[in-house]
């Protein structure tokens, strides 16, 4: 557990797969077919070759309403506690703990959600397998302590929050395949900051 001196993205991120390597600038389509579920969304896009990341963001967080904001940061449930598990694409450059100008969309809305209640706020980092420990496991503490200054310097009670990092020792998803070739998808599930909050607070 550590303090918090920095500063998260959100929701209904969808991937599309791709052949044409563009610069992290552009612009990426919206999927065809696809409605924002809300006119208080704009659309946010991320280029990593071979694939784009898009995802939509609330404009205005306190009118979504829980349940829409839930939705768009992926909520899921486990035992009593609310989890996010947030990707590094808006947040941090690579092998950086300073947020990206596209955090504050992503981290906006986890406030307008954590605001709803009192409840303990747990911020945890974590890295892909790629590196020494020596590099990873500061890295997810640095990252998560940024996520967690963000949510106090905007109004969220520093005594609700812990940070911490787990470096790479927590894998949602394999580092490599299994002839052993590298997995960069699988590596981008993992590197990401995971909020956690008690369901009944």
């Amino acid at each position: 557990m550590s303090r918090f001196p920095r500063a998260l993205p959100l929701a209904l991120g969808l991937s599309v797969v791709g052949s044409v390597v563009a610069v992290a600038s552009e612009e990426a389509p919206v999927p065809e077919g696809y409605e924002a579920p809300r006119t208080t969304v704009t659309v946010s896009t991320v280029w990593e070759a071979p694939r784009s990341t898009v995802s939509l963001f609330y404009t205005d967080p306190p009118e979504a309403g829980t349940e829409a904001l839930e939705e768009a940061l992926g909520v899921t449930t486990e035992a009593d506690d609310q989890v996010m598990q947030i990707s590094d694409r808006f947040l941090f450059d690579f092998d950086s703990a300073e947020l990206r100008p596209t955090a504050a969309s992503s981290l906006d809305t986890v406030l307008a959600l954590l605001e709803q209640s009192d409840a303990p706020v747990e911020v945890i980092g974590h890295t892909d397998g790629l590196g020494t420990d020596e590099v990873n496991q500061p890295l997810s503490e640095e990252r998560a302590e940024a996520v967690a200054d963000y949510l106090v310097e905007h109004g969220i009670d520093e005594g609700r929050l812990t940070s911490s990092g787990k470096g790479s020792s927590e894998p949602v998803a394999e580092n490599t395949h299994p002839d052993g070739r590298d997995n960069p998808e699988g590596r981008q599930q993992n590197r990401r900051v995971e909020i956690r909050f008690s369901d009944d607070g």
